[in-house]
């Protein structure tokens, strides 16, 4: 299985999950409900400006210890998030 890009998230639109950049589910989504490529728990969207330069981040909204995205948490097992969005 491919690794999940950490720069995207997928976002409900019309009844579907579509895979969108951090920037553009910030910029063009911002009241759909998002989740993570990998593990499908809810996510949010932040960023970090610094300059003329936005940093986008995902965060899950409960911490989940199945989820490789979240690096300094992963046990190393990737497993669905135990309040996954479907």
């Amino acid at each position: 299985m491919p690794s999940p890009d950490p720069q995207t998230c997928e976002v409900k639109i019309g009844g579907a999950w579509i895979a969108v950049s951090l920037d553009e589910a910030a910029a063009l989504h911002i009241m759909a409900v998002k989740r993570c490529p990998a593990c499908h728990g809810r996510v949010a969207v932040n960023g970090t400006y610094s300059g003329p330069k936005v940093l986008r981040r995902l965060y899950h909204r409960k911490a989940h210890n199945g989820c490789p995205l979240k690096a300094d948490t992963y046990n190393g097992r990737l497993s669905p998030h135990p309040q996954a969005l479907t």
